[in-house]
This record gives C-alpha cells, structure tokens and sequence, in this order.
C-alpha cells in the first residue's frame, strides 16, 4: 500500500498513547496530591472505568463489525471518538473545587466517559491492520510505523505533559491547562487517522450474528489469540506499573521531580529509534522471539531502576533507555501478532476482527489500570500519605521503599512472567496462510 497510509494509519497511535499515558503517568498523582484523595480510593478511581470499558469494548467491536458505509466499517466508528474523547479528557483535569470523596467520584464519572469514547476510536483502528493487508510483514510495517508515533505521543505526554502541568503558579491551573493541550493533541491525532486512512481498502465481509458470548467463546476458541492476549496482558500491566510510578520515584527518591520529563526523553527516544531493528529482528526469528528479547530487555532496565538510591542518575538514565529499547518491541510485535491472529479469522468470509479488537482494547486498558492499582497497593501498604495542592508531606523511609519497589522491582518481575504464555504462540509466517480451524 502507499506509504501515506502506513504513515497516517501510525499517526492515530498518538490519540490512543496519550490518552493511556498521560492518566497512566499523572492521573493518580493528581489525585492524590492534588484533590487529597486517599491512595487506595485513587486506585480504585483508576480502575473503574476501565472495567466498564472491559465490559463495553467488546460490544463496540461487534457493532463495528456489523457497521456498512461508504466510509467503510471502522472510520464511522474512529470519527465519533475524535469528536467526543477531547473534551472529555480536557474535563477530566479541570479542577474542580472538589476534594477528597467529591473530587474522585467527578474524576470517576468523567473518565468512565472518556473511556468509552477513546474505545469508540481505538477499538476500530487496532482492527484495521488485520483486514486491509494480507501480507505478513506488512502488518509489521503498519505497527512499526505505529509504534514511532507511539514513541511521538509517550515523548508529549509523557515528558510534556508533566512539564506543561508544573509550569504554572499553581496545581490546579498547570493541570487545566495540560488537559487542554493534550486534548487539542488527541483531536488532531484522531483526526489525520480518520482522514489519512480513506484510501486504505474497506474489505466487505459477511457480518456474525451472534450476540457477544457466542461471539466470545469463538473469540477465545482461537488458539493463538488465546496465548497471545494473556502475554500481551502482561506486558501492559508492567508497563503501567512503571509509568505510573515515575512521577513518585523523582519527587521523592531522586528529590527533584523535574527529572520525571528526563527519564522519559530517555525513554521514549531509544523506544522510537529501535522500532525498525525489533522489526529487522521479528524477519530474522520471528515475532514471538523478537517479543521475548524484548521483554527481557524492559525487565533488565526495570532491575537497573532499583537501583537509583545507590547509583543515581546514571543509574536512571541507562536503565531508562534499556526500558525505552524494551518497550519499543513490547508495543510493535504483540500488535503486529494481533494483526495476524485477526488475519486468520477471516478464511471463512466472516467478519470478528472487531470483537477480537475489543477485547484487545479494552484488556489494554484494563492491564494498565491494574498497573498503576499495584502502584497504588504498594503506596497504600507502606504508607503513602496523601496531600492537597500546595502541601507539603515527607514521606517515611518504608513509603520510599514501597514507591521505589512498586515502580521499579514489581514491573520486572510482571514483564518477564509473559514469556510463559508467549512460549505457547504458534502463528509463523509460515503458518499465516493455513486456515486457523478452531476459529471458525
């Protein structure tokens, strides 16, 4: 297909990772330390919405299936999610007067909003690759080409956005004025993918009429989705656990929560520029491999972290950009097999790519939410002492233990525990062309 494509189907990557990133990596601060809410009620403010996302994405993927327009079956969809998940998410971080249990039930209720809306857009562009090529390598130009602009968005969220927020008089004012920005971002975002993607093929295929259970049970019948959502799973959970706890490890570990934005930089640029060797190496031993490496690597620099009181920014700096590199080829490949495993469904001419996206989208979310709940749970545990804007708290030696473990130790060991499923995966390039049996 012409580059155009690959490059504005990448360009939408920016919506869905800034909307996971910037909640992922200031949402639980801002409620903790901003709206003094407790850190377990924060985590469980986190949490909520994106069970009910759990429960609603697969239902977005089936009425996407069984969608027909001139626009095709995924962009009505993508648009109706640009349109609704900016303004939601700018509200998100308004600021109301509120504190405490009125402020996290606000927080709540507007992110269970911006949670269906960012899953309308999502959910249909996670399932395009699968249908619009059949080649193999292909799908990885697509997610490499997506995974460069999730390198893009990590790089304005996760290093902007904290310094867009901090540079303001107040708490209140940096987090309105962030959510502002980062919501005329996603609106751009969404947008150039809605527009960009007009000239991709919209393949016609005969819709399920089943309702989501049978559906699902189909879904879950397929041998290498099976294998390959848990380990997936796994790898967001570790990577939400470790963004999440940037913010707390630099504010209170390195003493100097400017930091934060450098740790990200060192992260996000080894993430964008290693995109193209994980795919070098995905032709070379396959995806499944390449996935593992990856993990490995994103383990060893999550070690390095816990190093940070002995060795410093040194420390922090090289262990970051291990985690970069890792997490590069944890975000390409399991997509690019996601790509596959949807391929392989449709040999018998009906249409479950959006269910199986759904799923996918919605256990995304979910898996990053349990991250940052573990953060939470280890703040919880050791101590964590929650304040309003403009407060100052000192926290005990055993909650600097508690943040520095949750963010650096637990990610780890999360990390590697997915290669036990990926060791299972079959999907090969030579086995794409075989009729997957046990998804029919």
């Amino acid at each position: 297909m012409p580059r155009s494509v690959h490059l504005w189907y990448g360009s939408g990557a920016v919506a869905t990772s800034v909307f996971n990133t910037v909640p992922g990596l200031l949402l639980l601060i801002y409620l903790t330390d901003s709206l003094a809410v407790s850190p377990a009620l924060a985590g469980i403010v986190v949490f909520l919405p994106k069970l009910v996302d759990l429960l609603v994405s697969p239902y977005i993927g089936i009425w996407s299936d069984r969608t027909r327009s001139s626009w095709g079956p995924r962009r009505p969809w993508m648009l109706a999610g640009a349109l609704t998940l900016p303004v939601l998410f700018a509200a998100v971080f308004a600021g109301p007067p509120l504190q405490g249990d009125t402020a996290a039930l606000y927080v709540a209720l507007l992110f269970v909003a911006a949670a269906l809306a960012g899953s309308m857009f999502q959910v249909p562009y996670t399932a395009m690759p699968g249908e619009i090529t059949d080649d193999y390598h292909e799908r990885s130009t697509f997610n490499a080409w997506r995974t460069a602009f999730v390198g893009l968005a990590l790089l304005l969220g996760g290093a902007a956005a904290p310094v867009i927020q901090s540079s303001f008089g107040d708490d209140a004012t940096g987090y309105r004025v962030m959510g502002l920005v980062m919501g005329l971002l996603l609106l751009a975002s969404m947008l150039s993918a809605v527009v960009g993607t007009r000239r991709a093929p919209r393949p016609a295929y005969v819709h399920r009429s089943e309702g989501l259970l049978p559906q699902l049970r189909v879904a879950f019948a397929h041998r290498h989705f099976r294998v390959l959502f848990p380990a997936f799973l796994l790898m967001s959970v570790a990577g939400g656990t470790m963004v999440a706890g940037v913010p707390y490890v630099t504010a209170n570990v390195m003493g100097e929560p400017a930091y934060t934005s450098i740790l990200m930089v060192c992260v996000l640029v080894p993430l964008m520029a290693s995109a193209p060797l994980w795919k070098r190496l995905s032709v070379r031993i396959d995806k499944r491999g390449a996935a593992g490496c990856a993990a490995a690597v994103f383990a060893l620099g999550g070690l390095g972290l816990l190093l940070i009181p002995l060795w410093g920014v040194p420390a922090a700096v090289l262990s970051s950009v291990l985690v970069g590199i890792g997490l590069s080829g944890t975000t390409l490949l399991p997509a690019s097999m996601l790509a596959d495993c949807l391929a392989a469904t449709d040999e018998a001419g009906r249409r479950q790519g959006g269910v199986l996206a759904g799923l996918w989208t919605s256990g995304e979310a979910m898996a990053q939410s349990v991250g940052t709940g573990l953060l939470s749970l280890s703040l919880a545990v050791s101590g964590y002492v929650e304040s309003s804007a403009g407060e100052v708290v000192r926290q005990s030696d055993e909650a600097l233990r508690g943040m520095l473990v949750g963010s650096t130790l637990v990610p780890a060991v999360v990390m590697l525990s997915c290669l036990v499923p990926l060791a299972f995966y079959r999907l090969t390039a030579a086995r794409t062309s075989e009729p997957d049996r046990a998804a029919v």
